[in-house]
C-alpha cells in the first residue's frame, strides 16, 4: 500500500517540476528582461547589451527634429486606444533595464549636444524614470552664456546724499556655477526651460537725511550698511514667456560690512564733500540670511514692444517683503525671455538676432514691507542704539523707474532713474541713478 502511494507522489512531483522548468525556460529565453516603452506603454525586450531591441529607439525632445523609431509590441498584449494595458511598475524593473533606459537617453542628449541640468527634477525624471512620457518631455537645459555685470547706484547725480545713498552689485553668470552646493536650495522649474547660474556680491549703504550733523537724528533714518554673497539661478522659458529667478544670500549687516569705511573714503577723496558724521550709531552687526523668488510673465510679446508683469517675495533676516509690478519695453531689441542679459556668440549669429540694441523701458512696482533690518535693526541682535520703531515703518511702498539700454554684440550699458516713496513716517520721496555695465565673456 505504501509503495503505490509513493509512486503516485513521485509522479505528481515529476509532472510539477517538468512544467516549472518549461515555464522558467520560456520566461528567461535569451536573458532579455521586459521593459515598458515610456512613450506608448508597449512592452519591449532588452538585448544582451545596453541597447534596446526595439529598433535601438531614441527618445527625442519635443523640439528636436529627430523622431523615435516605432516600438515593437510584445506578442499577446491586448491594446485599447493606442495604449497597452500591460504595465510593469518601476520598482519591478531589473537593474539592467534601468541602466539601459539611462544609457539610451544619455546617448540621445550627447548626440544632439544637449546639456541637461540635473539639478532640476524634470531633467532627472527624463534620464532616470521609465514612467516618463518621452514623446514631449519637459527638460531643463543649461545655458552656455558667461556674463559679468557691474551695477552701481548712487544719489549724487540727483544732488542728494541721504537714505539709500550708495549700492554696488557685481554679478557673474557661468555654467560651472551649477556645481555650487547652494544651487540645490533654489526653486526648481517644472517645464521646459534653460537655466543660468550665478554669484552676486552686494554692498548697500543707508544714511539719514543729512550726514553733516553728528549724533542721533531722532525720527530720521538710521545709518546702516550690509554686505552679502548671493547664489542665484535664472530660468528662461521663451515658449511660455516666463523668467523665474531665485536667490539665497548670506552676509552681515553692521560695521563688519565696511559701509562706513567706503563712504568716509569716498567723501575724503572728493574735496567738495564733508566727512559724514554719525556712523558710530549705525545698525549693529547681525546675520544676513535671505531667500528671494521672482517670477516674470510676458503679456505682450511683439518684435518692438513688450509688456511684462512680475511678482516677487523676500524672506529672511534682512528683508521680508511681497511685491508686484510691471515693465514696459520698446525699441530695437532682442526678446526679453531669450537671454539673461546678453546673447551668446552662437545666438548672435542667427539671422533674426540684433547685434545693436536700443531700448527704452519703464518699470513700476508696489511693495508690502513686512520687515526691514536697515530701518528696524537686526532680527537677532537687538542692541542697536537707534532704530525706527516697527509702528513707524511704511508698510506700503511704491517704486518707479525709467531708462535706456544700449547694447552692441557682447556689451550693454543701462542708465536708469529711480524714485521711491517714503519708507517710514515723516520720510521723504527719494531718487537715485542706476548704472549697469554688462559684458559677455
Amino acid at each position: 500500500m505504501v509503495f503505490p502511494y509513493l509512486c503516485g507522489l513521485m509522479k505528481k512531483k515529476t509532472i510539477f517540476f517538468f512544467f516549472l522548468l518549461v515555464f522558467t525556460g520560456c520566461s528567461q529565453k535569451g536573458n532579455n528582461p521586459l521593459l515598458v516603452h515610456p512613450g506608448t506603454g508597449s512592452i519591449l525586450s532588452l538585448g544582451s547589451g545596453n541597447q534596446a531591441s526595439a529598433g535601438n529607439a531614441r527618445y527625442p525632445l519635443s523640439s528636436s527634429p529627430v523622431k523615435p523609431d516605432p516600438p515593437q509590441v510584445g506578442t499577446g498584449i491586448k491594446r485599447h486606444g493606442g495604449r497597452s494595458k500591460a504595465n510593469i511598475p518601476e520598482h519591478l524593473l531589473t537593474r539592467e533595464a534601468r541602466d539601459s533606459i539611462f544609457i539610451e537617453r544619455l546617448n540621445y542628449l550627447r548626440q544632439n549636444k544637449i546639456e541637461a541640468d540635473l539639478n532640476e527634477p524634470v531633467s532627472q525624471r527624463f534620464l532616470f524614470s521609465p514612467a516618463e512620457n518621452l514623446v514631449s518631455p519637459s527638460l531643463v537645459t543649461l545655458g552656455s552664456e558667461s556674463i559679468l555685470t557691474i551695477n552701481f547706484d548712487n544719489d549724487i547725480l540727483d544732488y542728494t546724499d541721504r537714505f539709500y545713498t550708495n549700492g554696488i552689485k557685481i554679478e557673474l553668470i557661468a555654467p560651472a556655477l551649477r556645481a555650487n552646493p547652494a544651487a540645490r536650495a533654489l526653486v526648481p522649474y517644472w517645464h521646459a526651460g534653460r537655466n543660468y547660474y550665478g554669484l552676486s556680491l552686494v554692498q548697500n549703504m543707508y544714511t539719514p537725511s543729512t550726514t553733516k550733523i553728528g549724533g542721533i537724528l531722532f525720527g530720521d533714518r538710521p545709518y546702516a550698511a550690509y554686505l552679502y554673497l548671493g547664489s542665484f539661478r535664472i530660468t528662461l522659458d521663451p515658449v511660455r514667456h516666463i523668467r523665474q529667478t531665485s536667490e539665497i544670500d548670506l552676509g552681515v549687516i553692521g560695521p563688519q560690512s565696511y559701509g562706513e569705511w567706503v563712504q568716509r573714503t569716498f567723501h575724503k577723496d572728493v574735496p567738495t564733500n564733508s566727512e559724514p558724521l554719525g556712523w558710530e550709531y549705525q545698525i549693529k552687526n547681525d546675520l544676513v540670511l535671505n531667500y528671494s523668488v521672482r517670477l516674470e510673465k510676458g503679456i505682450v510679446n511683439r518684435k518692438s514692444v513688450e509688456l511684462i508683469l512680475s511678482s516677487s517675495a523676500d524672506l529672511g533676516t534682512l528683508y521680508t517683503n511681497l511685491s508686484g509690478g510691471f515693465q514696459f519695453r520698446t525699441g530695437l531689441m532682442n526678446p526679453y525671455f531669450d537671454s539673461p542679459g546678453i546673447l551668446s556668440r552662437g545666438n548672435r549669429q542667427k539671422p533674426d538676432a540684433r547685434k545693436f540694441q536700443f531700448v527704452f523701458f519703464v518699470k513700476g512696482s508696489g511693495k508690502f514691507a513686512g520687515y526691514d533690518a536697515t530701518l528696524e535693526g537686526g532680527l537677532i541682535n537687538r542692541s542697536s542704539v537707534y532704530t525706527i520703531p516697527s509702528i513707524a515703518v511704511s508698510r506700503c511702498v511704491l517704486q518707479g523707474s525709467s531708462g535706456i539700454s544700449l547694447g552692441y554684440n557682447g556689451c550693454r550699458l543701462d542708465l536708469e532713474q529711480f524714485i521711491l516713496s517714503p519708507e517710514f513716517h515723516n520720510g521723504w520721496w527719494h531718487k537715485w541713478v542706476h548704472i549697469a555695465l554688462v559684458f559677455g565673456l
